[in-house]
Formats: C-alpha cells, structure tokens, sequence
C-alpha cells in the first residue's frame, strides 16, 4: 500500500510540475507576444514619421527649385525689357 501512495504522491507532483510550468510558459509567451507586438507598432510609427520626413524634404526641395526658377524668369524678364530700350 505504501507503494502506491509514493506512486500517486509522486505522479501528482510531476502532474503539479508539468502544469505550473506550462501555465508559466504560457503566460511568458503571452508576454513577449505583446512585447513584439509593441516593438512592431513603434517601428511602424517610426517608418511613418520618416516617410512624412521624407515626403516633406521633397516638397521643400521643390518649393526652393520653383523659387529658383522663378528668380531666373524674373532675371530673364529684366534682360529683355533692358534691350528694349
């Protein structure tokens, strides 16, 4: 009789072991899910922010090279009514 009870008692523990570890796994895992899940979001926040960079620069850019042009049409206009006289 006392062989079965070591039997049972020593089962039950390994049966309490194997469940709190995989109630511990489940639960880290659940952990680090959220934690890439996080790390994801703010990675696409950033890839958002240097898209809107990006696309600022560009129009920056264009602003400037439409103010050069202008300039240049203005000095081409300025040329041309100073040989008219």
């Amino acid at each position: 009789m006392s062989i079965l009870i070591r039997t049972i008692l020593t089962l039950s523990a390994v049966l309490f072991i194997t469940i709190a570890t995989n109630g511990i796994a489940a639960d880290t895992g659940e952990r680090m899910d959220e934690a890439a899940e996080n790390r994801a979001d703010r990675l696409e926040d950033k890839a958002d922010r240097v898209r809107d960079a990006n696309e600022d620069a560009k129009e920056a850019a264009e602003e400037a090279g439409e103010r050069k042009a202008d300039k240049l049409e203005d000095e081409a206009d300025k040329v041309r009514d100073a040989t008219d006289y």
